[in-house]
């Protein structure tokens, strides 16, 4: 058996790296998946992969930052697998490393939609559901950056602080819904997202900054996020799950 056994889970940014082991491993565990993400080619791949592994997964091809496409993916779960149990908020929109006067609005506030108001969106579209299925849990994918800061990021520092706290604020407000709500913030992690801030996967790689000196991997994070998706994570919520390699003890 499966610790995601009979669930039902929707994941956002479900095409590539983090989001796409994520998917994976939960279909490997049992779960049904929605895979959300706007390249229609990576979530097709993720899903192919899932359905050729056995599991189970549907593609919904979507911009997050609407309110109508978190809609969307709440009905594909309860059409296409009969209810929601599980959300994890992944999607992420990345800028080049640039001081906060080098940011255009624009590019502010596309970061601000993705990474931080889709997780608004969906959890609220969510929840209720969620809630009529008996309960379930909800995971914001942060950061060790909503803790600490670097060089060239404000942007991504205060969007993942926010995650990290608003998964504390919500939930307080539905723990008397049965819905558990933590963050899970994971270090350096080796995705193509993550190397294309360096010159070549060498150069990410001796930037780890962690104590073990070395970039996590995807598949790592994903043990992460099954935890607090299943039944042993039960008396667990309103925390930040650090999976950083040791960065910020540094």
């Amino acid at each position: 058996m499966g610790a995601l056994d009979n669930k039902v889970a929707i994941v956002t940014g479900a095409g590539g790296g983090i989001g796409r082991a994520i998917s994976m491993r939960f279909a490997a565990e049992g779960a049904a998946v929605i895979c959300v993400d706007i390249d229609d080619k990576r979530v097709n791949t993720t899903v192919d992969e899932i359905v050729s592994g056995g599991g189970q997964g549907i593609a919904l091809i979507a911009d997050v930052a609407v309110e109508a496409n978190a809609e969307a993916a709440v009905a594909a779960a309860i059409e296409g697998f009969g209810g929601l149990h599980v959300l994890v908020s992944n999607a992420i929109y990345d800028l080049p490393l640039a001081r906060l006067t080098e940011i255009s609005y624009d590019d502010w506030r596309r970061t601000m939609d993705v990474n931080l108001n889709s997780a608004f969106l969906f959890s609220k579209h969510a929840i209720p559901v969620i809630e009529a299925n008996g309960g379930g849990s909800i995971i914001l994918i942060a950061s060790q950056l909503g803790r600490t800061a670097k060089p060239g990021r404000p942007w991504y520092c205060a969007q993942k602080g926010a995650l990290i706290n608003m998964a504390k604020a919500m939930a307080l407000d539905h723990a008397h819904q049965n819905i558990r709500v933590n963050s899970l913030s994971p270090g350096p992690v080796e995705t193509d997202r993550f190397i294309t801030n360096f010159e070549d996967r060498k150069a990410a790689r001796a930037a780890n900054n962690t104590m073990l000196d070395r970039l996590g991997k995807p598949e790592e994070i994903a043990a992460g996020a099954v935890f607090l998706a299943s039944e042993e994570s039960s008396f667990m919520t309103g925390s930040d799950l650090l999976i950083d390699g040791g960065y910020t003890a540094i």
